[in-house]
């Protein structure tokens, strides 16, 4: 597309920020159901993959989606760079519904894997592109406000994904799983075409599109791959020390040895972009932010994976049960989030915004590993599933805000995109290690009561403790309760490292050489954007024109 003025010649300061205010509304939308995608399916495997006479394959729904979901995050984020966040994030939304409803017309179970790995790669763009949007058109007093409305996707993904996916399959085909996603991404993606603003032509797409690292783009999406595979099937569907596992893990290590060691030649030998800037990792801020934003994928995903799991479990609670009784820590996610948002640049530093969060998720996973191990859930559990929601909400925007102020604007997009993958991907490894000290901690205790069978069995589903008797399922429950305890004790001491990156961050120096990040100590916010002007290498930069930059953000 071409640049000027989204709105035309008569577009107004008044009606373009009329038209911005829709932005976010869309924004949550399409990432919504690309988040949702992730969780609605898992309630739905059985019939859908029973529907093709395929159930040995049903857990590949989920991990082909994951794969590319994951691997993309980084370069659709470089992508913006060269066509725009406007076009990608409008393509990746194209893309994400075309497959989704693929998918729902699938005949066959490999078609349907296929798709979902297509539908990933969009919704990888969906993902990524909102961040990148936000850091580019809020005002840095807003913007861990809207990051915390943002955030609240997720908690509500995680939510609802399993409970609709149920609902769906019980009363309609399970097609309808990828159906749903048509009017409401479809909305979404008309509501971005008019209201989000497009690319300035300071450079033809022809000469971005030169500069292009292509070979460290082919090489950022490879490495994630197999890494990925290996820790979610990783003592699931085959053991740690199998071939399939062992083979990935040592592929994913090495291609990302090889992405690291041509990123840092071409950086230091060309003038080409790279894909990951080596310069991040030699800012101590960033390195430091990157470090801590992996470690907060840790808490943050296993405490809305495996704390449902627990009230199944162990306190013998319903799937959609178990679902209400995570209401506090879904439902404070995003205030906690929208709250830092409105403390930030205003009241208190970010740093230290960070520092009071970390430090509150290390105390709420101190006491979610005290949890008693008897049917009975404490109401003191709730306050935990309060502090623990909070506490993670608040660390986020804290994260997003610091990475604004700790790289050239025109290295956001990329930034941001590695943020995001690395949270994933920390995720990934927390879930890795919590499911192998799970059935290490199963294999150990249940034989003492249960045959070789009804271990194999509890290993895989949940659901077979309602074969057990009342006697042996209370001691049952009591084996899963300690195994949920430890995993969280190995949690805490994760957080526990990442209090101490983040105390390190609060005393690191901002770099000075750093122009577009602006938002240092002592600068106002209405200073923000006459530094902003100053700006010498804002060539980049992803807005409607250069004359109404300033009135493109939003209020």
């Amino acid at each position: 597309m071409s640049g000027g003025n989204e709105g035309g010649p008569g577009c107004t300061s008044v009606s373009l920020r009329r038209a911005l205010s829709l932005t976010p509304v869309s924004l949550w939308l399409s990432l919504f159901m690309s988040a949702m995608d992730t969780t609605i399916i898992t309630t739905a495997l059985v019939k859908v993959s029973s529907s093709f006479n395929a159930l040995d394959q049903s857990a590949w729904l989920v991990t082909s989606y994951l794969l590319t979901y994951n691997a993309f995050l980084m370069i659709t984020a470089k992508f913006s760079d060269v066509w725009g966040v406007r076009s990608v994030m409008i393509g990746s939304s194209v893309f994400f519904l075309i497959f989704s409803m693929a998918a729902g017309g699938a005949k066959t179970m490999s078609q349907l894997i296929i798709f979902r790995a297509l539908q990933g790669l969009g919704g990888s763009g969906m993902y990524s592109l909102t961040f990148v949007t936000l850091m580019k058109m809020i005002t840095p007093e807003k913007l861990g406000f809207y990051s915390g409305v943002i955030s609240s996707v997720f908690a509500l993904a995680n939510l609802l994904g399993p409970v609709l996916g149920g609902v769906i399959t019980d009363n309609t085909s399970w097609r309808w799983i990828f159906w749903i996603n048509g009017p409401i991404v479809g909305t979404g993606i008309a509501v971005l075409f008019f209201s989000m603003p497009g690319l300035v032509a300071d450079r033809t797409h022809r000469e971005r599109l030169r500069g292009f690292d292509i070979i460290g783009g082919v090489l950022s999406v490879l490495w994630p791959i197999p890494l990925i595979f290996a820790l979610q099937e990783g003592g699931v569907r085959h053991a740690w020390s199998s071939g399939p596992i062992v083979g990935t893990l040592v592929a994913g290590v090495i291609l990302l040895l090889a992405f690291g060691l041509y990123e840092g030649w071409l950086t230091s030998r060309t003038k080409m972009d790279a894909i990951f800037p080596i310069r991040f990792i030699k800012n101590p801020r960033m390195s430091l932010l990157l470090l801590g934003m992996f470690l907060l994928g840790f808490p943050f995903y296993v405490t809305f994976i495996q704390l449902p799991q627990r009230f199944q479990a162990v306190n013998n609670k319903s799937a959609e049960r178990s679902g209400i009784l995570l209401l506090p820590l879904s439902l404070l996610t995003p205030v906690g989030a929208m709250l830092a948002g409105t403390l930030i640049g205003k009241w208190i530093a970010a740093e230290f915004v960070l520092m009071i969060a970390t430090a509150i998720i290390t105390i709420s996973f101190g006491l979610l590993s005290s949890l008693p191990t008897s049917t009975t859930l404490p109401v003191a559990a709730y306050g935990y599933e309060i502090l623990a929601g909070f506490s993670l909400g608040f660390a986020t925007a804290p994260y997003y805000f610091l990475l604004a102020t700790s790289i050239d604007e025109k290295d956001i997009p990329v930034g941001t995109g590695a943020m995001n993958m690395l949270r994933t991907l920390g995720g990934a490894v927390a879930v890795a290690i919590c499911s192998a000290l799970h059935h290490s901690t199963l294999r150990k205790r249940l034989p003492e009561f249960l045959s070789s069978t009804q271990v194999s069995d509890m290993e895989e589903s949940i659901a077979a403790l309602t074969r057990l008797s009342p006697s042996v399922r209370e001691k049952v429950g009591v084996v899963f309760g300690e195994s949920y305890n430890r995993q969280f004790q190995v949690m805490l001491a994760f957080t526990g490292l990442n209090l101490l990156v983040v105390i390190v961050l609060g005393i690191v120096e901002p770099d000075e050489s750093v122009e577009s990040g602006i938002l240092k100590a002592g600068i106002q916010p209405n200073e923000v954007e006459r530094v902003k002007k100053a700006n010498t290498n804002s060539a980049e930069k992803d807005v409607i024109s250069s004359t109404p930059a300033d009135d493109a953000k939003l209020p």
